[in-house]
């Protein structure tokens, strides 16, 4: 007890003083807010504008010029159109038939994620920090022992009706890497494999017993998503679908757009790069809308179409309209696999690239191989940067290191001096050592340069031993 009077009166005189004695301060009024803890601290980004005019400026001679040609754009877009509702759609049955069959198939990425999880030898914390033990492990075996049918099945066909995240196994409970170290743990839930936005076409390739789970095969992604965002879908509907859709087809170009149809129904958010057939209704643009029936199968709602958030793809390439889209995208946080309603680096770019009838690969490698490649890993640092700056094509020219994509969007003077400047979603940057990271942990505007001045000791994205140019509008050889 009196232990207990002394500490209250200690508080007390704490209180009343002026000034507290740094010995008894919980604070330190000099500590870096910028510090996180000893493995990060956060990327000073106020040093750097994030106005896309400061970037790509209005009064460019180009600001209004395509960056692609008729032809090239067209091209894309047939390429598009192939992905989701014709050749490679998983609505095309020869084309599900191809990947049953392969032996790189469905069947292979099944087992192979559900080895790199629960094999003896590997480790993974739960969101409370503790390892996901044998019993875990068990759980999963179980759920993915599944059976997959070795032929195409057309009442397996189905439509996302939200989006809904792509897992390498079949739980919404996270999986992290060592949590003690730099760049594991939070926010890097290693079963997140992406996200289908609403209206993906989609082929089930098997469900979990309790049926909660589906395997999917999506335009980009296989893996397992929540069974309920997902409608099956038959003939007549897919007849519709893509009869309007080759017709007259619309992007959401407002991230984390609302869609509520006619019936005052609400139906789900969206973000860019959604793709949405448009139709015309009494005179009036309607956007079409999945949902479900009283079976269980897809039937086509519809809302009005408001040019802020959807227009017609392909849109014009010009900077101008780049400059429009980002400005709804920069400033956003990160999301690894693109958890959270956010978007990770290739996400990042392909979600812009949709809208302009650009179809790429979901992950930062493949979408290095979607044209033709420069490989500049044994030019020096600055060697890297003048060749971008003097060979660089604003807005279809993709940086790549390992790992991570970044779009070109032209050069610009910095502090008396051009530099290439790339947009892109991004973590952080690491050190030369010891391990830790500068978090940056959203889509921004960066000059890419050799050092960061005011962040010396990280390494430069333009210094990795992996760094790769591609051009989108030109293919290899």
């Amino acid at each position: 007890m009196k232990q207990m009077i002394g500490f209250s009166i200690l508080l007390l005189l704490i209180g009343c003083s002026n000034k507290t004695p740094h010995s008894l301060s919980l604070f330190n009024d000099k500590q870096d807010i910028n510090v996180i803890d000893q493995t990060k601290k956060l990327f000073p980004i106020a040093n750097y504008p994030q106005s896309s005019a400061r970037w790509i400026p209005p009064n460019e001679p180009g600001y209004r010029q395509p960056f692609l040609t008729e032809l090239q754009q067209k091209k894309a877009f047939n390429t598009l159109l192939a992905h989701y509702f014709g050749a490679q759609s998983p609505w095309n049955g020869d084309y599900i038939q191809s990947v049953l069959q392969d032996a790189k198939g469905a069947k292979r990425n099944l087992s192979h994620f559900a080895e790199k999880f629960t094999a003896a030898n590997v480790s993974h914390y739960g969101e409370n920090f503790r390892l996901l033990d044998a019993s875990w492990k068990a759980k999963m075996q179980h759920r993915v022992s599944v059976s997959i049918a070795d032929r195409y099945t057309p009442t397996a066909r189905g439509i996302t009706l939200r989006e809904t995240a792509v897992r390498l196994l079949p739980t919404a409970y996270p999986a992290f890497e060592d949590p003690r170290e730099a760049g594991q743990g939070y926010p890097f839930d290693m079963l997140q494999n992406s996200t289908l936005h609403p209206a993906e076409p989609v082929y089930i390739v098997a469900v979990t017993a309790d049926r909660s789970w589906s395997f999917i095969i999506s335009p980009t992604e296989m893996g397992w998503v929540d069974s309920s965002h997902i409608a099956k879908v038959n003939d007549h509907f897919i007849q519709q679908w893509t009869t309007m859709a080759k017709k007259k087809l619309g992007a959401v170009i407002n991230d984390n757009a609302s869609f509520t149809d006619k019936q005052g129904v609400f139906r789900f958010t969206a973000r860019t790069g959604t793709l949405l057939p448009l139709k015309s209704i009494n005179g009036k643009t309607n956007v079409a809308l999945p949902a479900y029936d009283d079976k269980g199968y897809a039937v086509i709602r519809y809302a009005p179409q408001f040019e802020q958030m959807v227009r017609q793809t392909p849109i014009s390439p010009t900077a101008e309209n780049m400059a429009h889209i980002i400005q709804y995208m920069q400033g956003k946080d990160y999301g690894w696999g693109s958890l959270y309603g956010f978007n990770d680096c290739s996400a990042e770019v392909r979600n812009l690239m949709l809208p302009f009838g650009i179809f790429l690969p979901r992950n930062s490698l493949p979408q290095s191989l979607s044209g033709k490649r420069i490989d500049l890993s044994h030019y020096s640092t600055d060697q890297r940067l003048a060749y971008l700056i003097k060979y660089g094509q604003p807005f279809k020219t993709l940086v790549y290191i390992k790992g991570h994509i970044m779009l070109y969007v032209g050069n610009a003077d910095w502090q008396g001096s051009t530099v290439p400047i790339i947009y892109h979603n991004v973590w952080g940057l690491r050190p030369a050592a010891p391990p830790s990271r500068s978090i940056i942990g959203q889509s921004i505007f960066m000059p890419l340069l050799a050092q960061y001045s005011d962040a010396p000791e990280f390494e430069s994205l333009a210094s990795k031993s992996l760094f790769i140019i591609t051009y989108l509008d030109q293919t290899e050889g």
